[in-house]
């Protein structure tokens, strides 16, 4: 048993935590990975570090986005020292029942998917922003169209569902060290009976300008090709969750029809494969994985099983080479728990319980390595040190329900350590 604190948003430690493991005889690693391999040597910071090195994530500040999703509002808190340094609506009408977040690859900024519709894009630093006036923590949200840190927003008025959002990349320019033409991916449906469903629209492809928020690139697959609504009373919930592949390659599969979809990023062409599942990611070689665990090998369009290990949550790689996922009270690992798996054998490893009665729906891995998780209407935001099993965690969230690539850590993997051939 390893010990864990807690903090406020203030940043004072206030609780103490425990996390205990379903031990078995796989150990975990004896390394001290916390930094990514830059694809062509060197470090992987962006901007120039004084050293003349350049691309990749950028290593010099870490965020993990929370959306809590019953306020409209998304919390900013630092991955290294606990606090929560910012908090924002999600939406003018403070109605949109955020969820999905993505960080860019430089680590600038958010993109935040309501479910309700919309999409907000929201700057990391004060820097970046148009003025000074910005939140400060939870207490400081500041009024719809006064924060000058909100950069777009990118409204879906004949829409009723979105949930996916994912960045890719864009183009580094050496000479500046920063990523240029940044897009962002996301999907939308329609005719649901209420806000966050749709009915039997078929499903709608977007790829925002990344700077702007404007539509560039649009599709439509049919009903008949990707049900919206598996459930045929106008309820369905659409493609579930996105994410991209070292090319830049949109991937998003159905909780409910069990299909994953292959977008090409350079002419938008479709594929669709049978299987899909609840949170989803790629790897640093080119799989698309899901949390019930599966893993899909797109050379061979071939499903490998982990035997039912997860459930309805997130999954994410970390630096050592691991899957982590959410556990199930259906499955394997219950409730409360996050768990990693040998990304070959498929075998488990290790079982992390956390303090929390709570169904865990967040799993990513932040810039440093380090594994986070959200539990269902819990309200904090667990650290797990991916070594030593130890817990720290920020308490204030308000009825979070938030996954997806909420530290950047999925895009940062796959960009700095892409499959080789």
């Amino acid at each position: 048993m390893t010990a864990g604190s807690g903090a406020t948003s203030e940043g004072n430690v206030d609780e103490a935590g425990a996390t205990t493991g379903v031990e078995d005889s796989t150990s975990a690693p004896d390394t001290d990975g916390v930094k990514f391999d830059a694809p062509s040597g060197g470090t992987v910071s962006s901007g120039d570090d004084g050293d003349g090195s350049c691309g990749c994530n950028n290593t010099n500040w870490s965020y993990v986005w929370v959306a809590n999703s019953g306020e409209g509002t998304v919390s900013k808190i630092n991955t290294r020292t606990l606090v929560e340094e910012g908090r924002y609506i999600t939406r003018p009408d403070r109605a949109g029942n955020p969820s999905r977040t993505s960080v860019s690859i430089d680590g600038k900024a958010v993109v935040v998917a309501n479910r309700h519709v919309g999409i907000v894009k929201i700057w990391a630093r004060p820097e970046f922003c148009v003025g000074g006036n910005t939140s400060t923590g939870k207490a400081d949200v500041k009024p719809w169209g006064t924060d000058d840190c909100v950069a777009w927003f990118a409204d879906f008025p004949d829409k009723t569902v979105q949930r996916p959002v994912q960045w890719s990349p864009g183009v580094l320019n050496p000479a500046t060290c920063e990523y240029e033409h940044q897009k962002v991916w996301t999907t939308t449906g329609a005719l649901g009976n209420g806000p966050g469903k749709c009915g039997e629209s078929g499903v709608w492809v977007h790829r925002l300008n990344g700077d702007t928020g404007e539509v560039e690139n649009e599709l439509r697959i049919p009903e008949a090709e990707f049900a919206c609504d598996s459930s045929g009373i106008a309820i369905g919930y659409g493609p579930y969750g996105g994410a991209i592949d070292a090319y830049g390659n949109f991937w998003f599969q159905g909780s409910g029809n069990q299909k994953l979809v292959r977008i090409d990023f350079d002419s938008f062409d479709y594929e669709i494969f049978n299987g899909g599942g609840y949170g989803i990611t790629v790897d640093t070689k080119g799989r698309v994985w899901t949390n019930f665990v599966s893993r899909f090998d797109y050379a061979t369009t071939t499903w490998t099983s982990g035997g039912g290990l997860g459930g309805n949550g997130g999954i994410a790689q970390d630096l050592g080479g691991r899957m982590w996922a959410a556990g199930d009270s259906a499955n394997f690992n219950p409730d409360g728990t996050v768990f990693w798996i040998d990304m070959e054998t498929m075998a488990h490893g290790h079982t992390v319980m956390l303090p929390t009665g709570g169904q865990v729906k967040g799993v990513s891995v932040d810039i440093d390595g380090y594994v986070w998780a959200v539990a269902e209407g819990d309200s904090r935001a667990y650290k797990i040190d991916p070594h030593t099993y130890a817990l720290e965690w920020y308490e204030g969230l308000n009825g979070p329900y938030t996954y997806s690539d909420m530290t950047g850590g999925q895009i940062s993997n796959v960009l700095c350590n892409p499959p080789e051939g």
